[in-house]
């Protein structure tokens, strides 16, 4: 794929997501790495290629993993200078905060990024955060998720536009790889940084990617491509079954001053895939931040089969079975 194929494709990726309208603020979340490096470079390419106007700011996070990374901060700065955009940077002591958190430096360096991001973009005005993840990436994400147990949620892997967060977190390069990347940087002359714990097999994502799906590329040379398009395909369907779940709640769900309620033999008469994420949205429509694990469904489907009286809590929710009524409501 060449310079212009690359801009045409990541230029569908946003337009096919109403993204990036002129005039758009757009920081730039950057490692210094080649993917965001790519990233940066491309979003002015983009620009050019909609004769139109981006205001760009570069961020980036120094994690204190590696000892070179305040190096590459200043080095990032010295090439945000010189593109005259504005530039940002923090520091966090992720491993410090990993051991105090008793979570994987992985998981903390994400959830500090992404607050930090968040924070900035607010208080700046940007629009959006831009962030490097390719199609390889996806493919990793997929993986890893199929490798934990995923249910079907999580193998559409990431999405073009997350709106999890006060700012939407935009992904534009979700439909190239990280062969189109590299190959991209090596056109048009731009250097990037190098960071050594990409190698490192202790992370999943590193294992993943350097171990695992070499061996499933002997198998299918195109198997990233594949992986994607099992994550679209189930993106589709996931789509329809919501739907229906929506319909069901509709249809057999009373929502009351003190919770919801509904028939225990209605619910039955639901398939197994409805009644799972018709008691994952019972629950979230009582207390939003509230995620059943496969064990509460396996309880509450369990419920849903028996005939008999029930009661089973889920930290601040209790659930009530009397002869055919189900209620879900909040403790007191």
């Amino acid at each position: 794929m060449n310079v212009k194929a690359l801009v045409r494709t990541v230029n569908h990726t946003l337009k096919s997501h109403n993204l990036f309208p002129e005039n758009s603020r757009i920081l730039v979340a950057c490692s210094g790495g080649p993917d965001s490096m790519a990233l940066l470079y491309l979003l002015q390419d983009i620009a050019i290629h909609r004769h139109t106007t981006y205001e760009l700011g570069v961020a980036i996070v120094d994690h204190c993993i590696r000892p070179e990374s305040k190096e590459e901060v200043l080095w990032l700065q010295h090439q945000v200078k010189s593109l005259g955009l504005p530039f940002y940077s923090t520091t966090f002591d992720v491993p410090r905060l990993s051991k105090e958190q008793k979570q994987s430096e992985e998981t903390i360096g994400r959830q500090v990024r992404y607050q930090w991001l968040t924070e900035l973009a607010q208080s700046e005005n940007y629009d959006y955060i831009a962030v490097a993840h390719h199609k390889d990436d996806q493919a990793e994400s997929i993986l890893a998720h199929i490798i934990r147990g995923s249910g079907l949620n999580g193998l559409t892997g990431m999405s073009v536009v997350h709106s999890e967060y006060s700012i939407p977190v935009v992904r534009p390069l979700l439909d190239v790889t990280k062969e189109n990347v590299l190959a991209y940087l090596s056109a048009k002359h731009i250097s990037y940084c190098i960071d050594s714990t990409n190698e490192n097999v202790q992370y999943q994502r590193n294992r993943i990617r350097h171990r695992i799906i070499p061996e499933l590329e002997a198998i299918n040379p195109n198997v990233v491509d594949a992986i994607v398009r099992l994550g679209n395909s189930v993106h589709e369907d996931l789509l329809v079954i919501s739907d229906l779940t929506e319909q069901a709640f509709e249809k057999l769900v009373t929502i009351g001053a003190d919770g919801v309620s509904l028939s225990r033999r209605a619910l039955r008469q639901e398939s197994l895939s409805i009644q799972c994420r018709l008691w994952q949205r019972l629950v979230s429509t009582v207390d939003s931040d509230i995620t059943l694990t496969s064990a509460h469904q396996e309880q509450l489907l369990d419920i849903v089969k028996s005939g008999e009286e029930k009661t089973f809590t889920i930290k601040s929710i209790k659930v009530t079975v009397q002869c055919d009524t189900i209620k879900v409501y909040c403790k007191h």
